[in-house]
């Protein structure tokens, strides 16, 4: 397997996996704890989305950025990764309890569970199972940072990953991340999220 093609892995399975924002509202009443609770409960209202955006991974050695395309529906999903021109690096997809992973060859992979099967292509353990949440903004930890509006800008999470949210953006009266870089040691993952598509139904 090719040091790219790894890179690749690496970060599909930081996404099996926000902060501060332009914006001029005025923040809603209420001290920042609270509002974190109340937003807490619209995030466990969504079960379906569709996103589009950008991933990048950094390290000393190397900086790689795909186009990211997922779908969730409740706990299936389907993440695609496409390089210039459209051209496929990487397709996750997990369907009837399966997991399916393939590669830019086409080369196929199953497995009932998605982190075991991360694993074995990844010498770096990913805890893939967190990610569905820290990209819609819950970094499933108490120790947070929040700003005026209830949202986090800065996380810890007991696994050792610091996420930072640094922007988000409204969408069907949702605060949702657009910004997100992700940290561990010296690996960082930035997430840019241009699309949202909530209450997506599935094909």
């Amino acid at each position: 397997m090719t040091f790219q093609r790894s890179i690749y892995i690496l970060i599909v399975s930081i996404l099996l996996s926000a902060c501060s924002t332009t914006t001029q509202r005025q923040p809603p009443a209420g001290n920042p704890q609270q509002l974190w609770q109340q937003h807490q409960l619209q995030l466990q209202t969504i079960r379906t989305w569709q996103l589009q955006g950008q991933i990048a991974f950094i390290s000393p050695d190397s900086r790689n950025s795909a186009t990211l395309n997922w779908q969730q529906f409740v706990n299936d999903f389907n993440i695609n990764l496409t390089g210039p021109f459209g051209i496929h690096v990487l397709t996750i997809k997990r369907r009837d309890n399966i997991s399916t992973l393939i590669l830019d060859d086409d080369r196929q992979y199953q497995g009932r569970n998605t982190q075991t099967l991360i694993n074995q292509l990844s010498p770096i353990p990913i805890p893939v199972n967190e990610l569905r949440a820290w990209i819609i903004g819950d970094p499933l930890t108490d120790d947070v940072q929040l700003d005026n509006y209830g949202r986090v800008t800065q996380a810890n999470h007991p696994l050792g990953w610091h996420i930072s949210y640094t922007q988000y953006q409204r969408v069907d009266n949702i605060w949702l991340p657009k910004n997100i870089i992700i940290k561990q040691a010296d690996m960082r993952i930035k997430i840019t999220t241009r699309n949202w598509k909530l209450n997506a139904t599935q094909d």
